[in-house]
């Protein structure tokens, strides 16, 4: 399979919540309202979700513990892997596409949380997103590679009529998510990239869409 050929395809994952907002058909439900205030951008938020996708800063032990050190931890139980393994243009492309998603998923709940306030699980997911993005960030520079910066910003992202509309755009951008990893993970992906990978799939397959698809039915 070649992956470059399938941008697009990956380009119209990340488009569908913005698919989704405009149609808003799916979970639909009242305004949320009387919500606190949120800042801009929620660049820490309280507690988090336990979530298997990053070792936490490097050599951190147990299922994903934050830990000391710099590398990129595997499988959930404190493996870590160093840079070994061939970064081709193939594999390249996938770790681009995978920040880029991960900054994406950050971006719009982070939208969700400014013009809804603080709430749930957009609160706690927020911060599992960002380890994902740092996660990926720890390949390309085991690797010497640049990081790249987030094409995403809150003013390009979507925004959405109700905190319904927002929980079923998630629904979808986490399914996409899952297939995006799926995709990656038929590559020949060094070890560290490979352990990101799967975490990181694991987390929105086990944790991210079950809590959004609870945030549905909790809304109806």
């Amino acid at each position: 399979m070649n992956l470059v050929k399938n941008v697009g395809r990956t380009r119209f994952y990340l488009l569908l919540l913005s698919l989704v907002a405009m149609a808003a058909v799916a979970c639909g439900g009242s305004e949320a309202a009387n919500s606190p205030a949120a800042p801009a951008l929620v660049a820490a938020a309280g507690s988090t979700m336990t979530d298997p996708s990053t070792g936490g800063n490097g050599t951190g032990p147990g299922n994903g513990g934050n830990g000391p050190g710099t590398g990129t931890c595997g499988d959930g139980d404190g493996t870590c892997t160093d840079g070994s393994g061939a970064i081709t243009d193939e594999v390249l492309n996938a770790l681009n596409l995978a920040i880029q998603d991960e900054y994406h998923a950050e971006f719009v709940y982070a939208r969700v949380i400014a013009d809804f306030g603080q709430v749930q699980p957009f609160y706690n997911i927020i911060n599992a997103e960002q380890r994902h993005s740092e996660a990926v960030g720890r390949v390309f520079t085991n690797h010497d590679l640049t990081v790249p910066a987030s094409e995403w910003n809150l003013g390009n992202v979507p925004s959405f009529g109700s905190l319904p509309a927002a929980c079923a755009a998630a629904v979808e951008a986490e399914i996409a998510n899952i297939a995006l990893y799926d995709e990656f993970l038929t590559l020949d992906l060094p070890q560290d990239a490979r352990n990101v990978f799967v975490n990181i799939r694991a987390a929105s397959l086990e944790k991210h869409l079950p809590a959004f698809e609870a945030c549905c039915l909790c809304n109806q």
